[in-house]
């Protein structure tokens, strides 16, 4: 897939609004270079998006996290939510993202050995599925071993992450290991220079932009979507104009606050 070729890449999680979903395809399949992309590798791009995309014969990259392919344990952010709920959790997501990675993961394991609640299950793809999707065009790439943020790993960290990715990939013969997204959007130098050492040709970004002029293949910008959202805003993102005007909508909601 050479990357270079599209214009616009669009970016997605889930996928539970399937009409919605359908007709943001229909448009995208009567525009030129644009490439869809999902993060994280739910399973409802399995049985919900992959059937539209091969449908409409969309481009498409699927970032997978390998430490779960085949597993029913959850998205670290969704047990956050369990456990906490959604307003405290939402609060708690964002503190964990912005202190270092080992810290995160020893309030992970606190909180579920301490947790009142039952143990959150989630069932994640399986490497048959992955595998039906990557025959049918699917590009299955690398959303690094267990998604933490990469600003906040060490660089043993961040190799550790990409070279057990690698090793899952080659052992199940997928063909996606060099295009990389960073975990929530997070990268810094150290990032950049450890993914080149460890083979990774694109770096995707969770930006919400559009690239211009020449692009760095290790900070590719994204257009941030959702399956349930509006046609009107979708066509309005396509265009550039809602990248434009967001930074704008911002700035007027921060000055009626005061």
């Amino acid at each position: 897939m050479k990357i270079d070729s599209y214009h616009k890449i669009l970016t997605y999680h889930d996928f539970e609004n399937v009409s919605n979903f359908e007709k943001q395809l229909q448009i995208i399949s009567r525009l030129p270079k644009v490439l869809v992309t999902t993060d994280d590798g739910d399973l409802s791009f399995y049985t919900n998006a992959f059937p539209l995309l091969v449908k409409y014969n969309i481009p498409a990259i699927l970032f997978i996290i390998p430490s779960l392919i085949g597993t029913n344990q959850p998205f670290w952010w969704n047990e956050v939510y369990h456990y906490l709920g959604k307003a405290a959790g939402s609060e708690k997501i964002k503190e964990l993202k912005s202190i270092p990675n080992q810290e995160r993961v020893d309030y992970l394991n606190q909180l579920r050995n301490n947790a009142e609640k039952p143990l959150l299950k989630q069932q994640q793809l399986t490497v048959e599925q992955i595998h039906e999707m990557q025959n049918k065009g699917i590009v299955i790439a690398n959303h690094s071993f267990t998604h933490p943020m990469f600003d906040q790993c060490t660089e043993a960290e961040i190799r550790s992450e990409l070279q057990n990715t690698r090793a899952f990939f080659e052992e199940n013969k997928l063909n996606g290991y060099s295009f990389f997204a960073y975990p929530n959007g997070s990268h810094n130098a150290v990032s950049e220079k450890v993914l080149k050492e460890e083979g990774i040709e694109y770096a995707f970004l969770f930006d919400h932009k559009i690239s211009h002029g020449k692009r760095n293949p290790l900070r590719i910008s994204r257009l941030s979507l959702n399956d349930y959202t509006p046609i009107w805003k979708f066509k309005l993102i396509l265009s550039g104009w809602h990248s434009k005007l967001l930074p704008i909508t911002k700035s007027i909601h921060q000055i009626l606050k005061k």
